[in-house]
């Protein structure tokens, strides 16, 4: 009997946090189930990328841990392949299209589905820390902004 092995090989890319963002000029959305959002739009920080390897599949897989700072929020975006994120402490308030807001605190985790509009909110007054998990193809992002104005976007 002939017994495959699959190997976890490393991608041998520059670690630098927030590598995979991508944002597309031409979108200009701004609201969610028609409303606008609460939180001032800002990056994450304190960002650590945990892993970045190719997998068996020959997707990208990447975990980051940052630090979404209370009362701030990402842009309006989409995951092209999905992806999920984990409340390791604080909250979050996913905003998702076609669905009401739902909160996560600290020890929940949520999917987010892929080209959903969405976007989440750190509503408290203490900051959180997530993370965020993504299968890719390898040289696509993990996220796209489709909300303009968006810190570090033209």
């Amino acid at each position: 009997m002939i017994r495959t092995i699959l190997f976890i090989i490393a991608l041998a890319l520059p670690v630098t946090a927030f590598a995979y963002v991508e944002c597309d000029p031409k979108a200009n959305v701004t609201t969610i189930n028609g409303v606008g959002l609460p939180g001032k739009m800002a990056t994450l920080v304190d960002g650590e990328l945990m892993i970045d390897t190719i997998i068996a599949s020959g997707e990208r897989l990447t975990v980051e841990k940052a630090v979404r700072k209370a009362g701030t929020r990402v842009g309006i975006h989409v995951h092209k392949y999905g992806g999920w994120t984990c409340v390791l402490e604080g909250a979050m308030t996913d905003f998702a299209e076609g669905k009401p807001p739902m909160y996560y605190p600290a020890g929940t985790c949520y999917y987010m589905p892929p080209n959903t509009p969405m976007s989440t909110s750190n509503m408290g007054s203490v900051d959180a820390v997530i993370q965020d998990t993504f299968i890719t193809p390898v040289n696509e992002p993990s996220i796209t902004i489709i909300e303009p104005n968006y810190p570090g976007c033209k």
